[in-house]
């Protein structure tokens, strides 16, 4: 009977050292924000910032430069509290360096994610460009993100490219706002004159 007793509180005090590795250092989803939008994945065979910015080009077009990325990025990323395969990057905690011009936003616009090789097939996916959502300082991804890449996980990040600039393209009902109030204006001072 006491062996029993002593294999049931060893067994109980494994599983909460489970549960109590499952949550530390993790990062809660209310400070991350929402998952980043996916908005575009290639095959590079090239690994240069050339590569890299023409991807970003064909995309988003010649406004988003990149400036810099964090190198060694897979010791930086942070599980995410209650969200399984969720992982977010605090990008003033990253070290930026080793390519571009070595200048890193900490809260970019877009940010693009390369994983490090050894994926199945040879040309899987290896860049995956993200629009940066909600907690601008913070990159927040999932795993299933990275479709077909195998033995996916948050230590197969290479490094994270980010830049600055780009234009924001109103949305079409913002447009059409301020066609209604050019409208009036013109239409207020027209009256005025007579």
């Amino acid at each position: 009977m006491e062996t029993v007793t002593k294999n049931l509180i060893r067994t109980g005090l494994a599983s909460l050292a489970l549960i109590w590795t499952a949550t530390v250092g993790a990062v809660p989803q209310a400070t991350v924000g929402s998952v980043d939008d996916l908005i575009a994945s290639t095959y590079l065979a090239t690994s240069s910032e050339a590569a890299e910015q023409g991807f970003i080009d064909s995309i988003l077009g010649s406004g988003y430069t990149l400036t810099g990325k964090f190198d060694s990025a897979e010791a930086n990323w942070q599980a995410v509290d209650g969200e399984p395969g969720g992982y977010a990057f605090h990008f003033a905690d990253g070290t930026c360096g080793n390519g571009f011009q070595d200048t890193c936003s900490n809260s970019p616009d877009y940010f693009l994610i390369k994983l490090g090789t050894g994926g199945s097939p040879k040309d899987t996916k290896n860049y995956y460009l993200f629009e940066n959502l909600a907690s601008m300082d913070w990159a927040h991804v999932l795993l299933s993100q990275f479709p077909g890449v195998s033995n996916i996980n948050i230590g197969r990040v290479s490094h994270i490219s980010v830049g600055g600039g780009g234009t924001t393209v109103p949305e079409p009902a913002t447009l059409a706002l301020l066609g209604v109030a050019a409208a009036g204006l013109g239409f207020a001072s027209r009256r005025r004159g007579r």
